[in-house]
């Protein structure tokens, strides 16, 4: 498995993957990640958000825009175990 990881790169190690909320409603919201440099689009163009518990997986294997925070597997490895293991909802902070 390790052997196939080789040579791709992990948007979650990207200085562009960028970690925003997406509205669920009711105050409430989903944590999404986008890719502040416009590489991820949908194929009519529009910008596709992935779900916060599913980014350390995501790799591709090469992207022209991709920069390397350089914190590398241990980085990843992190945060494989850290991230929640489905979708979430969070509640809004209350207003000051």
């Amino acid at each position: 498995m390790e052997a196939e990881r080789e040579g791709r790169v992990y948007c979650a190690n990207c200085i562009h993957c960028k970690l925003v909320p997406s509205p669920a409603g009711g105050g409430r919201y989903y944590l999404r990640v986008r890719c502040d440099a416009g590489m991820w689009r949908k194929k009519l163009g529009d910008e596709k958000l992935y779900k916060y518990c599913t980014v350390a997986n995501r790799s591709i294997a090469g992207c022209s825009r991709y920069e390397d925070m350089g914190d590398g597997p241990e980085f990843l490895r992190d945060l494989r175990s850290s991230l929640p293991a489905a979708d979430e909802l969070y509640d809004a902070p209350p207003a000051r």
